[in-house]
Order: C-alpha cells, then structure tokens, then sequence
C-alpha cells in the first residue's frame, strides 16, 4: 500500500472512531486512551478530565508519594498536592515550559498564540504587550465602560421582574461578560446584552467551539480532517451534520475580521480610545515589540473572548446558585450592601465594594468553586530536572497539575466541596490564599485577573442590592460541569426576579 493510501485509510479511521466515541461514556472514553499508551510511559495517573462529577468522586489520596522514578520513564501525569509544587512549577520566570502535545491543539487557530506559547520567555514577550491594558490602574480607568454594561444587565433584570419572566442568568452574565471584554478587545460594541432572552447566536457558537475541545486535544488529527471538510461544505449541510466545527469557524471569522477592522484604522500612535491590540499593531521595536501574523491575532482575540467570557460568566453563577441555595447566606450578604448603598438603585464603585469583607469572601469562596481552567496542567521538567513530591524527576517528564486540585484541599480548607464564605472571615487567610490558583501562578498568571475582580464586585454588589431572586426548577445535576478547557455547567442557571423594597 502506498503512503498516500496509508494516510488517507489512517484519516478515515480516525473519522469513524471519533463519531464512535460521541456515544460512549467519559469512564470508557479514557480506558480507550488509556489503552493506547504504553504502561512504561505513564507513572502516575490520577483522575484528571471530563466531568465535575469524576474530578469530585476521586479518591485521590492527597498525602500520597511515590517510589523512586526511573529514568527510561518518558511521562508523568500526576497531581502535585502541596502550594510548594505548585509555586516552584508556576512561580515567575519559570524553566517548566508548556507540553507541547497539550498545548499544540487547542482549537484557538492555526498559529501560534498566546495560549500554545510553550517557553516562559516567550509567552512573557507575547504577554507583555496585553498587559499594560490589564493592569490594575488601567482597569480602574475603565471602570465606566464595565459598570455601563452592568448598569444594562441590571436594566434587563428590571424588565424580567416586571414581566414576572425567568431569567437565564447562565446566559445573562455570558452577555454580560462578552460585551466588557469585546468592547475593551476592539473599541466596538458587541450588542449581546441587546439580545431577546440574552440568546446571542455568537455565544452560542463560542459554546460549539468549547465543545469540540476536548476532542481537539485527544484526537487533533481526526478534528483538523473534519475542519479541513467543513471550508469547502456548504453552509446548511454544516449546520446540520458538523454543528460544533461550523461554529469554531464562525468565531474564528468573527474575530479576524475584528482583527482587520483594526488595522484599518490611522496608523498614529496610540489612540486616545486604545485597544488591547494597539500594541501589538503598533509596536516599539527599541523595546523588542512586533506585530503578530494575522493568524495570530485572531486566535489571541478568540483566547479574549473565550477566557474573558465563560471564566468569569461561570464564577458568577457559582457564587449566584450557592447564594440563593443557602437563603441565610444571602441575608448577610444584603444586610452588608444595605449599608454601603442605601438605595436599591444607588450605585458604588469597585473599589468601596471590596472594601465589604463579606462580599469580599463570596468572590473569594465563588473563585475557589469556579476553578478557572479546572483541567490538568502540563508542563516539561527542565533540562536540570527536579525535585517534586519528593522525588527526583528526569528531564524530559511531564507533570500536570489542576487548580481544581489545589482549591479543595482538605488540609487547607475544611470540608472543601462546600461553599461557605465565613471561612475567609476567620482568623488569617494567607495560607488559602496562597494555596487558592484559580488565576494560576506566576509568569503564566491570568491576563485578566484584574478585569474579572471588577466584573464580580460590580455585578454581585448591585445585582443582590437591588433583586430578590429564587431559583426556578434548577436542580445540582444542572449545576455539574464539563471540562472544555473552562467549565461549562450541563444546566443553565435560571431565576424568578423581584425587586428590592428596602
């Protein structure tokens, strides 16, 4: 048989296993994985994908360590359990570069991105030209155009309680997310929040693409194939039988041609209404700047909006389904906003609202419960090697981590699978801070940090100022989530809404 006969029997394989295994269970799924590894490859192996429901019944055994490693091992995928791993992995700087097996398919484009930048120096390089716009005074600066579209989102709810309409809060705090980061990303605004029900048909493409990402990373051969397929399919016959990869197209479109809007505009120094892309369009090259490749730049607005939409959309519905689920929790929190807000309709800046500790620990314990990215973490033991879980490990070896991991640590916080904010209020709260990584750690440290604080401040604050609300028909197994790079809960959040009367 010929090469090209090989490859092409080879495409066509995996094609047919992929549809396959849309049908089987995740536990059969990863023995199907597992059985195509060699035993001699893999040392350790924890639970470390696909559901809330699998990363929650683990028996992980948090104290436990292994044997010496031998050398001829090739990978390691493991969870490290204390803060000191993860800081020595993670901290500034660091020589434990990306896997490039991970990070090579992870359906944001073509090109290399800000996201799949393997080496620290050079993702920091890439980083370092968003940062300057994520900055803490940069966001404060901004601070109008966030509590805008909060004050629309408040408008919406309004309206929901007049009409006595549920609302879909998943939905809503998507739109309500997309739009600050769209309209900070490009300086245009997306108009989610203007959309009937909050039903917007590019969130719901960003929720095919999240879709296909787990499949991106076991299988990227078979899902390039198939998106090699849909460019020349037309139109209706995508939508029909290859929805998910119709939809990545559709964000990766939408995103270049943002990226081509802006390089139309006057090639001036930096506009008095910036852009987080003005840099990069308009670099200093005395200080090692350039501009990246098209490619590029559309996966690194797809890495906005993805990250800077459903992280912190999620975070809010933890916090909002925890809150109303415990009725005395809620109590405190509106006694607390009462007091630094004596209208339900006055208004209050972020700054005043973190200053709330009670408000304070709900961000606290709804970040701790929304994991950022809750997925394992790979990342390529240096050329020295290391010293980790008390072993020595070769150069070479894989190792993997999870924020999800970390935030429920039984040793660092007690009965961790509850929400209870009272336990940032107790006594000092350095050692949960430092064990607590949902905006990771170090040089890879979330972009957006800062931009997610002032979203959570400004939307909880106002939202439980001004509303009652009560869950409608929304039950825990709505609440579990799916590992798609970030969360995505199998349910949608939805709520009765009245207005406040004191």
């Amino acid at each position: 048989m010929s090469n090209a006969s090989e490859l092409s029997s080879l495409a066509a394989l995996r094609i047919l296993l992929l549809g396959l295994i849309s049908f089987l269970p995740d536990s059969l799924v990863l023995g199907l994985l597992l059985s195509q590894v060699s035993t001699e490859q893999i040392l350790i192996l924890e639970p470390t994908l696909l559901t809330s429901r699998s990363y929650l019944n683990s028996t992980t055994n948090m104290d436990q360590s292994c044997e010496s490693i031998p050398t001829n091992f090739t990978s390691v995928i493991s969870m490290l359990t204390t803060s000191k791993q993860s800081h020595l992995v993670f901290k500034v700087g660091t020589k434990f570069h990306k896997d490039p097996s991970r990070y090579s398919n992870t359906g944001l484009g073509p090109s290399i991105h800000l996201f799949s930048t393997l080496e620290t120096k050079q993702a920091v390089a890439h980083k370092s030209m968003f940062t300057p716009f994520f900055s803490p005074e940069a966001i404060r600066r901004v601070e109008p155009l966030i509590q805008d579209f909060v004050n629309k989102f408040m408008d919406k709810m309004h309206t929901a309680a007049s009409s006595g309409n549920v609302v879909n809060l998943s939905q809503g705090f998507r739109c309500l997310t997309a739009d600050v980061i769209m309209n900070y990303s490009f300086q245009r605004p997306l108009g989610a929040l203007e959309a009937s029900d909050f039903e917007f048909p590019l969130l719901n493409a960003l929720d095919g693409f999240a879709h296909t990402i787990q499949w991106r990373l076991y299988f990227p051969n078979a899902v390039e194939a198939l998106f090699q397929i849909i460019q020349v399919l037309p139109a209706k016959m995508m939508a029909g039988f290859m929805e998910p990869l119709r939809s990545t197209q559709e964000c990766l479109s939408f995103c270049r041609n943002r990226i081509l809007d802006l390089k139309k505009r006057s090639p001036s120094p930096l506009s008095n209404v910036p852009t987080v892309f003005d840099i990069m369009l308009n670099p200093n090259t005395s200080k090692g700047q350039w501009t990246p490749e098209l490619p590029t730049l559309t996966s690194d607005a797809l890495m906005l909006l993805l990250a800077g939409t459903n992280t912190t959309a999620h975070t809010l519905v933890v916090a909002v389904y925890n809150l109303i689920h415990s009725p005395h929790l809620v109590q405190r929190l509106v006694a607390e906003l009462r007091g630094a807000m004596s209208e339900p309709c006055s208004q209050n800046d972020w700054a005043n609202l973190e200053k709330l500790p009670y408000l304070r620990a709900v961000v606290k314990e709804s970040l701790r419960l929304s994991y950022g990215a809750p997925g394992p973490l790979p990342r390529v033991v240096p050329p020295t090697g290391a010293f980790l879980a008390g072993q020595h490990i070769p150069p070479g070896t894989v190792v993997s981590l999870s924020n999800l991991v970390y935030n429920h640590d039984p040793r660092v916080f007690e009965n961790p699978t509850q929400f209870r904010p009272e336990r940032w209020l107790s006594g000092t709260t350095s050692e949960m801070e430092r064990h607590m990584v949902s905006f990771s750690r170090g040089s890879r440290i979330c972009l957006g940090m800062d931009l997610a604080y002032a979203e959570l401040y400004l939307t909880l604050g106002h939202l439980f100022r001004r509303y009652q609300l009560e869950l409608s028909g929304v039950t825990s197994a709505d609440m579990e989530w799916d590992d798609m790079l970030v969360p995505i809960t199998r349910g949608t959040l939805r709520v009765h809404v009245k207005e406040s009367t004191m």
